[in-house]
């Protein structure tokens, strides 16, 4: 049972990292359309929408006023950095981007650390090291430019870690009413960051359906990783589970090279193999394992 539990934490993780790119990718081809903030509050606000939708179909409980505090931390926390991300987005290339906002691992390894709840196995560290090595590769973001988006990008994923350390200590929740506190609280600070941006959200004449379908695709998209990266958090370990997440990186880099013909250097190959042989690794030991377990 614990094996098993571990490969559908890792599972779940792979399919949201799929769905954060895809995204990341809707978001990217909108940039010129909408400002940031627009994209930001539909990404929360849409999510929202269909995550009580399935709430209430499925029968699960919908918590606001006697919520946890843990619970309102991963919601405020993981508010700030949706809209860290959709800025982000909004000014680098979509693989520079998500590289940038997937440094989540270092992040959670620190904060696993500082509170000493838990040990970081080397294992887990070597692909640490091996993941971030693949981001640079991919794009080596320009840090010397002091483009203040580099600079948001990273504290994304500190924000981003933060919010996710919490959801491992969520326990007895389910991860649809999760989603849904998260997605109802991030919708209210985004709009609030949004109302200065109000007259491009109420232009009409930038709502052609190939548009409208990108919107509801960042909401769709938004709400499939969101539930998966929660459950995968709920059932395994947070440095695990967030060195998988990067396989986010490589999902960008083909959406890249396949929707806006950017083409591969040796460098991003080499970034790829980084990225995606950690994630290789775990599902293959774990499998290993769990066979000799079963013999």
């Amino acid at each position: 049972m614990f094996f098993q539990k571990k490969i559908s934490a890792l599972g779940w993780m792979l399919f949201s990292a799929f769905c954060f790119a895809l995204m990341g990718a809707f978001t990217h081809s909108l940039k010129e359309t909408f400002d940031w903030r627009i994209t930001g509050f539909a990404r929360a606000f849409i999510n929202f929408i269909f995550v009580v939708g399935l709430a209430f179909v499925t029968k699960k409980p919908l918590i606001f006023k006697s919520a946890p505090s843990t619970l309102w931390w991963r919601s405020v926390i993981g508010s700030i950095s949706i809209l860290c991300t959709f800025y982000v987005f909004a000014n680098l290339p979509l693989a520079e981007a998500t590289s940038l906002t997937n440094l989540v691992p270092i992040w959670m390894a620190l904060i696993i650390a500082f509170y000493g709840n838990q040990s970081v196995p080397r294992s887990v560290l070597i692909s640490i090291l091996c993941g971030i090595a693949g981001v640079y590769f991919i794009q080596q973001p320009h840090f010397d430019e002091g483009n203040i988006a580099i600079v948001v990008g990273i504290f994304q994923a500190l924000f981003a870690a933060i919010a996710v350390y919490n959801l491992h200590r969520i326990k007895n929740i389910h991860p649809t009413t999760i989603v849904a506190h998260f997605t109802g609280v991030a919708s209210i600070i985004t709009f609030i960051v949004l109302i200065p941006a109000l007259p491009h959200l109420l232009d009409g004449s930038k709502y052609t359906w190939p548009v409208i379908g990108e919107l509801f695709g960042i909401g769709l998209t938004g709400t499939a990783a969101q539930l998966a990266m929660t459950r995968a958090y709920m059932l395994g370990n947070p440095a695990q589970n967030s060195t998988v997440g990067l396989a986010q990186v490589a999902f960008a880099t083909v959406f890249d090279v396949v929707v806006w013909n950017r083409s591969f250097s040796l460098e991003t190959i080499v970034g790829i193999l980084l990225i995606t042989v950690p994630t290789t690794f775990f599902v293959a030991r774990i499998q290993l394992r769990n066979r000799a377990q079963s013999v």
